[in-house]
């Protein structure tokens, strides 16, 4: 299963907020699903530009907050996802906030800064694609949340999320083991169309 680039509509709703509280949980749920991505991007950043070395947890939240905060104030309205992937811009802005703060910060290394390639992040590693797909599945689940029957979606959740036996969860909603089933089936059946959708096929091909 192909997992889905950031919703459109939480795109959308970050950039046109009609409705001040919609507005504030768009940007509480843009937190909840791009913090640990970028955290993980930040300290790769940081290796790269200083020969490996470890950053700091200060440092690294340091350049996560310098990075939503730019994009909060002004790159969301320049992102373009016919251009490319939302994570390859925000690891852009990671990066650039990264140095930024590397040459404030650490005026020891200012040479070998300079004689860096600055405006390249380094190359995606595994471990940001996995913390990417862990953000973007949530946000997949969390769209399937929103258009199933919230009974079903307990279910689904119950047996496929948190791994409890069919047999178990059919005898706490007071239901058969086929209809746990059934539930699971249609759950999993919308799941997978929602993966299929134009906008949620480019965000983590490789």
């Amino acid at each position: 299963m192909k997992f889905p680039s950031t919703s459109f509509s939480l795109l959308s709703r970050l950039k046109h907020p009609g409705d001040s509280s919609m507005w504030q949980a768009s940007w509480k749920r843009f937190l909840e699903l791009y913090h640990e991505p970028l955290t993980v991007v930040a300290r790769s950043c940081y290796r790269h530009h200083t020969g490996g070395q470890e950053p700091s947890t200060g440092f690294v939240e340091d350049a996560v907050a310098d990075t939503i905060a730019d994009f909060f104030s002004r790159s969301q309205h320049r992102y373009d996802a016919s251009k490319g992937r939302l994570r390859s811009y925000l690891r852009m802005i990671a990066n650039a906030r990264v140095v930024d703060r590397l040459r404030r910060e650490r005026p020891i290394d200012q040479r070998a800064l300079e004689e860096a390639n600055l405006s390249e992040a380094p190359a995606e590693s595994d471990h940001e694609r996995s913390a990417f797909r862990r953000s973007l599945l949530a946000m997949l689940i969390e769209e399937l949340r929103n258009q199933i029957p919230m009974r079903q979606f307990e279910i689904f959740e119950r047996v496929k999320l948190k791994h409890q036996a069919p047999d178990y969860v059919a005898e706490d909603f007071a239901i058969t083991r086929a209809m746990v089933d059934r539930q699971v089936y249609k759950a999993m059946t919308k799941l997978r169309q929602l993966a299929q959708q134009p906008e949620y096929q480019e965000e983590l091909s490789d």
